[in-house]
């Protein structure tokens, strides 16, 4: 098979950047407006000069809290990636560009459910959720 063109390596949201890990997790423009988003929702400081997954794991998680608080912050790190990852592909191989607030609200709804349903942790209200007001769990 001929190729008369290399292929872009260019971040297929924002256009800046060669596209790897951390191009994709962190420093895309359109990712970092998302874990912008997550860390107000939280009410965590946010810095700026994140540039690797694990600064972002380390920011989020490096706050005092419980172990419960941990497991919770952990949680919403881990569905903000897959659903990072997840809008990446929709964007890379179906043409699909799913905008930042409606990935924030995917992460809020899977992290509750998966709380509610896939933990022994107190049920949550979806109100009082939408707010990070987690108290009552921890």
């Amino acid at each position: 098979m001929r190729m008369d063109k290399l292929q872009d390596c260019h971040c297929d949201r924002c256009g800046y950047g060669t596209e790897d890990a951390n191009q994709v997790f962190v420093n895309c423009i359109w990712a970092r407006s998302i874990w912008w988003q997550i860390a107000v929702w939280m009410r965590i400081p946010r810095t700026t000069n994140i540039c690797s997954l694990k600064e972002v794991v380390k920011a989020l998680t490096g706050n005092i809290g419980s172990a419960r608080w941990k497991r919770v912050v952990y949680t919403v790190i881990l569905a903000t990636v897959w659903r990072i990852w997840n809008a990446r592909n929709l964007k890379v191989f179906e043409g699909q560009f799913v905008p930042t607030r409606r990935t924030v609200d995917l992460i809020k709804e899977n992290v509750f459910l998966w709380i509610s349903h896939r933990t022994k942790l107190p049920k949550l209200d979806w109100n009082k959720w939408a707010e990070f007001n987690v108290s009552e769990i921890l």
